[in-house]
């Protein structure tokens, strides 16, 4: 076996992360980032390797570059001699050198910071009810130092069930819930106020329900979430979940790791899906707990039961995360899939999806449009994944013994949101998604299309990108330091004209059109064979999207506007908006020690009564 650290036993391999310095003489030197690695290359070749961030073997490399760039066609070999130019010179990252990091030797978990409960609601009293009970069965309800109920709600006869469900709750469960409604959502508001008067117009963006008044808010509430846990682990329910784990319907041995798309399986209805999947033993808030605030090393050491990560575990991941984990990268956020409704407004991103969940739905005994309209799936992954970005997900851990962003209080996408602005502070740590789901069963009824209109490539964008985009991943930067950089970048966009907040959002439109049609093209030209309706909808989308890209987009057509609003109504909004958040990103450190100064005081006596 060779002793050259440059050369993987395994035969896996991904091109490390580079500065590529163009030199202005038709050379680009590339400059590993994290060694003294360099080497000049010829454009072409620094311009190809971006499609060599995979862990692959050289020679599944030079395959993906033959066929994928049409100038290499037929020269398998000369790519070869290329890719072991790279290798030799120190640029090929080896799968074994990333498993040395993760392996690391890290010290045992000590006493891990409390966790605090919170399911949040708005107007669902009979969901809170049907939760709370599942609470109840799934036990272990003392491991938790509080358990709150943030309500939302704006009809006050619904608030008043929730508070009846919660006095009731507590008549037999051993740790008592705490009502958090809009009269303690003021009263804790006026305590902040008090302890940092400076901040007032800050913590009203943030919490204060009056100033959202007809707005959906559900930032709003997952901040009160972040100001009543700061210092403990926060564990953070939807109302329409149930409190139960079900295992993953296609479960699978070992670990991955990198930005992997959620599988998914298809069922005719709730007892289809009842009948086909397996309740777990264990309650999802005690698992959940369970590596919530671990460090890399002490998760992988629980998940896989002491056996170290193995190079063949990181065939097909990407170097680009695994370039920034280590052994003690703290997993900050924990996530799960979901068994039920999506909690997505349509269904028709069933038919973009990796191949094993494709497959399934050619499959379907239901048919493609009977797994549109269904609205009953396994969204999920088949192992435990350590990933960059939290995403959607109706149970969430979150480690608030750091320093976390707040949420955007208002409108719909905050969870993915808050995943981006948590990489920009964090961009070292880790997010982990659990290998079984919580059931998502919605009470309203919920309908998907069967016949969806195809994309139209028109109006959308992706915020959460702007802000990966700007993101530093140079190590030793502290949290606050980037706080206060993601305030910054609230700020600028606060200050911006309408010509170049209107560039802008072109660039991003234009964006997104190039992914959409890069993914229905590789759909278009796999081969398979797929119903009329799912063929004819990719096509249509593709054609569609193609010729959005011809016209210049427009503000307008965003379909969030309200009706009525003009451009310039809509960039004064944004950047009134953005104003807000960057105030508050700018003053959330006073605020949230002020906050766990208050959430101590106000709990202390509520929590030692409960015990």
């Amino acid at each position: 076996m060779s002793n050259d650290p440059n050369t993987s036993p395994s035969g896996l391999y991904a091109f490390a992360e580079c500065e590529a310095v163009d030199m202005q003489n038709g050379g680009v030197l590339l400059i590993d980032k994290f060694s003294d690695a360099q080497l000049m290359v010829g454009g072409p070749v620094a311009a190809s390797m971006p499609l060599c961030r995979v862990f692959r073997t050289l020679e599944q490399h030079a395959q993906v570059l033959t066929a994928s760039i049409p100038e290499l066609a037929g020269q398998q070999a000369d790519v070869m001699k290329v890719l072991n130019m790279l290798k030799d010179a120190g640029l090929m990252t080896t799968a074994e050198s990333v498993c040395d990091r993760l392996n690391a030797e890290v010290p045992p978990p000590l006493d891990l910071p409390p966790t605090r409960v919170f399911a949040i609601t708005c107007d669902r009293p009979a969901a809170v009810k049907r939760l709370l009970e599942s609470m109840l069965r799934a036990g272990n309800l003392s491991r938790h130092e509080a358990l709150f109920l943030i309500d939302d709600s704006r009809d006050p006869a619904n608030a008043e069930q929730n508070r009846e469900a919660v006095e009731e709750f507590n008549l037999t469960c051993p740790r008592n819930m705490l009502y958090f409604g809009a009269t303690e959502s003021a009263q804790f508001m006026a305590e902040l106020i008090a302890q940092q008067p400076a901040e007032e117009e800050a913590i009203r963006f943030l919490i204060d329900q009056d100033r959202w008044a007809g707005e959906k808010t559900y930032g709003r509430a997952r901040n009160l979430t972040l100001l009543l846990s700061v210092g403990c682990r926060a564990i953070v329910m939807d109302d329409d979940v149930i409190c139960a784990a079900v295992e993953s319907p296609h479960k699978k041995p070992g670990l991955q790791f990198g930005q992997l798309e959620r599988e998914a399986d298809f069922y005719l209805d709730q007892q289809d899906m009842l009948a086909r999947t397996t309740r777990a033993e264990f309650d999802p808030l005690t698992q959940h707990a369970s590596c919530l605030g671990l460090s890399m090393g002490q998760a992988i050491a629980k998940l896989a039961d002491g056996q170290p990560v193995k190079p063949t575990d990181l065939a097909g991941a990407n170097s680009a995360y695994l370039s920034l984990w280590s052994a003690d990268s703290p997993v900050m956020v924990t996530q799960s899939g979901a068994m039920g409704d999506p909690g997505t407004p349509g269904t028709e991103w069933i038919l973009t999806l990796d191949p094993a969940s494709s497959k399934r739905l050619t499959e379907f005994s239901g048919g493609i449009e009977g797994a549109l309209a269904s609205r009953t799936y396994w969204l999920g992954q088949p192992r435990p994944t350590f990933t960059k970005m939290s995403v959607i997900s109706q149970v969430s851990g979150l480690d608030n013994t750091h320093l976390l962003p707040p949420y955007f209080p208002v409108f719909r996408g905050e969870d993915y949101l808050f995943g981006a602005m948590t990489e920009f502070l964090h961009p070292h740590a880790a997010v982990l998604e659990y290998d079984w789901n919580v059931p998502h069963l919605p009470l309203e009824p919920r309908h998907g299309n069967p016949n969806p209109p195809p994309q139209s490539g028109r109006g959308k964008i992706n915020i959460n990108k702007y802000v990966t985009d700007h993101t530093a991943y140079q190590a030793g930067v502290s949290a606050e330091t980037r706080l206060q950089a993601l305030a910054a970048l609230a700020a600028k966009l606060s200050e911006m004209s309408d010509r170049d907040l209107i560039s802008l959002f072109r660039r991003e439109v234009a964006y997104w059109q190039a992914a959409d049609l890069s993914r229905l093209a590789r759909f278009l030209n796999d081969g398979s064979i797929r119903a009329p309706l799912w063929q004819q909808w990719l096509q249509e989308s593709l054609d569609t999207i193609a010729a959005a890209t011809q016209v210049p987009a427009r503000v307008a057509d965003m379909s969030s506007l309200p009706d009525g609003m003009s451009e310039g109504q809509a960039l004064n909004a944004l950047r009134e908006l953005c104003a807000g958040y960057a105030a508050s990103l700018s003053s959330w450190q006073e605020i949230r020690a002020a906050a766990g100064e208050c959430s101590r005081q106000a709990l202390g006596q509520a929590i030692k009564g409960s015990r």
